[in-house]
């Protein structure tokens, strides 16, 4: 076994890794690296370091380990080696994200007395049937994001909706231009709620290459709570997906965000798979 750290990736590397993610995904049914992790793939970020496991020269296992958090691709067999390597290098302050009720290291942070912090669900509802209409607070309009106009609005818009979710709500423009350069990347499906001049929400859609739809983010300003907004413009993004094609829609809420778990349970939504965070015991290993 041979364990390659980096500061960054070569383009033949992050082939290996995307490789390796998608062999994963295919027998664990879920991808074992979110967004922001696959887009860091070839970037030098301060407190950012790749670890690379191989077996026989072949790349058997992936850690992105991003300031005490880790995102793990590996094949199972592997997966204490690789967790090892991540440990190491990371210290008692460690925080570990599985995707899937399959991922492959689950089973493993359990027997290494991590403790599960967060939860985020992934919902799914079918598209095909009836959807509802769209209504709007009045005085409100919707229009779609204008790129190289509407970057620091949204910016601003996204912290103040996700001010208890520093995950989502700390995006800086480096972040989004990434986000605007990928190819799935379509203002026509990024729609923006405004009244006059301020913009008071949002409802970001993904399509995947399979077709698939996506809520990627939805937000309300906290100062536009009460007008129902997000259910509107849940609506706008449905009918926007709908329109595409998508079979199916899918979306990840927190555990802890009970008011947007009912909203889209009230759409249709319903329980389809669970990531989680993991916390390493001071005490382990």
């Amino acid at each position: 076994m041979i364990l390659e750290r980096a500061d960054e990736l070569p383009t033949d590397q992050q082939d290996e890794v995307l490789t390796l993610a998608a062999a994963i995904a295919g027998q664990a049914g879920a991808p074992p690296l979110n967004d922001e992790s696959l887009l860091r793939l070839g970037t030098r970020t301060p407190g950012l370091a790749h670890l690379l496991l191989r077996a026989d020269g072949e790349l058997v296992g992936y850690a992105q380990l991003d300031d005490g958090v880790a995102e793990l691709a590996v094949r199972r067999e592997h997966g204490p080696q690789l967790l090892d390597a991540v440990e190491a290098a990371a210290g008692d302050r460690l925080t570990v994200w599985t995707h899937g009720v399959r991922s492959p290291i689950m089973l493993l942070l359990d027997s290494r007395g991590y403790r599960r912090t967060r939860l985020l669900h992934q919902l799914r509802m079918p598209l095909g049937g009836p959807l509802p209409e769209v209504t709007l607070p009045e005085g409100v309009a919707v229009r779609t994001f204008h790129v190289g106009a509407d970057e620091d609005a949204w910016l601003r818009t996204n912290a103040a909706a996700f001010a208890e979710h520093a995950e989502q709500g700390d995006w800086t423009q480096a972040e989004l231009a990434g986000r605007e350069a990928e190819p799935w990347f379509d203002p026509a499906g990024f729609f923006l709620a405004e009244q006059g001049e301020s913009l008071l929400g949002f409802h970001w859609t993904k399509v995947h290459p399979d077709g698939a739809g996506e809520v990627y983010v939805l937000g309300v300003d906290p100062a536009a709570q009460g007008m129902q907004l997000g259910g509107a413009l849940l609506a706008v993004g449905l009918r926007y997906l709908a329109e595409r094609g998508c079979p199916y829609v899918l979306l990840y809420v927190d555990d802890t965000n009970v008011a947007a778990v009912r909203l889209y349970e009230r759409f249709g939504f319903a329980r389809h798979d669970l990531d989680a965070q993991w916390q390493r015991r001071p005490t382990t290993r």
